[in-house]
């Protein structure tokens, strides 16, 4: 009965790592957004350098984290959107047991002249 407790709880403990690095990279790819906009969309490389400074602060290992910055509207300056993707293959725990799941995340913001 021992081993099946401890299972489930370990399952418990990696859901709520996979979650908690799932919110991450929303927050992360939000934040991406906010720098895009407050510098005009046109910094294509300070976003992605940004998205992975906040996501460094978070999470132990990104280097299996990518990011792109995108322009839906082909244009980097107001009043046009900027898109940005963080893609991440989430290493678990237990990797024995499963095979690691790659997760996206993005955000989306329009640009407003000030």
């Amino acid at each position: 009965m021992i081993v099946v407790i401890f299972t489930v709880v370990f399952w418990i403990f990696e859901i709520c790592e996979l979650m908690y690095t799932y919110t991450v990279l929303a927050d992360a790819a939000h934040e991406g957004v906010r720098y895009a906009i407050v510098h005009s969309g046109g910094d294509v490389s300070g976003t992605q350098a940004r998205v992975l400074q906040f996501a460094q602060l978070s999470m132990h290992n990104v280097s299996g984290m990518s990011t792109s910055v995108t322009f839906p509207d082909t244009a980097t300056t107001p009043p046009n959107r900027v898109r940005v993707k963080v893609t991440y293959t989430y290493v678990p725990y237990l990797a024995i047991f499963t095979t690691p799941p790659s997760m996206s995340a993005y955000a989306e913001g329009r640009m407003v002249v000030q």
